[in-house]
């Protein structure tokens, strides 16, 4: 079995290459792609495994939730997750999990990601894009009160919660990429050429 941080590792690996894949490392794969599809595909990449990620924590929220504990991530030391998922003043927003939010806020991203990789001629590209783009800006809040919450709220601070720590790594670098991709629509590089 991979243990209790198996999953972290392939979904870490799968935001890294998502990564690797947009960014300029990425012009020298090779792949078959314009520079904007090739993006994209990063883009893509990036947030399926931010998806899944938030997925697990999503897991994890609610195995402490019914049992008190949970074998899927360590409970106690710095680099843990069980004080910070399962804490019930800080693990949640107006009752819903952050895991959840996460869960429904990479869905959409995933799916405006998706449909701009296959329909970047669409005429509503830029808007799609303009949309992912500002729906993705108030993620960097989240991220930024989640780290606030893992490094002096809860309950024996300092903890860093590796599974929230790649969610935050895939909510940054989609910013980040959305940021380029709609800089480069403004600036008519888009680059829309069939393969």
């Amino acid at each position: 079995m991979l243990g209790e941080y198996g999953p972290l590792i392939i979904f870490s690996m799968i935001i890294t290459s998502g990564i690797v894949i947009s960014s300029p490392l990425g012009k020298s794969m090779k792949f078959p792609l314009t520079d904007t599809r090739r993006m994209l595909l990063g883009l893509v990449v990036v947030e399926t495994g931010t998806l899944l990620t938030s997925m697990w924590t999503e897991v994890i929220h609610r195995e402490i939730a019914a049992t008190g504990g949970t074998n899927f991530c360590a409970a106690d030391g710095l680099v843990q997750c069980g004080s910070v998922i399962g804490d019930p003043k800080y693990s949640e927003i107006f009752g819903i999990s952050w895991g959840m939010i996460g869960m429904i806020s990479f869905s959409v991203l995933l799916y405006l990601a998706i449909s701009l990789f296959f329909g970047p001629r669409d005429k509503m590209a830029n808007v799609w894009l303009s949309i992912a783009f500002l729906l993705s800006l108030p993620g960097l809040i989240g991220v930024a009160w989640l780290v606030i919450v893992e490094l002096f709220l809860v309950d024996g601070a300092p903890h860093i919660c590796p599974y929230c720590t790649a969610v935050h790594v895939g909510m940054v670098a989609t910013v980040v990429i959305l940021y380029v991709l709609r800089n480069q629509n403004e600036e008519g590089k888009w680059d829309i050429a069939i393969n």
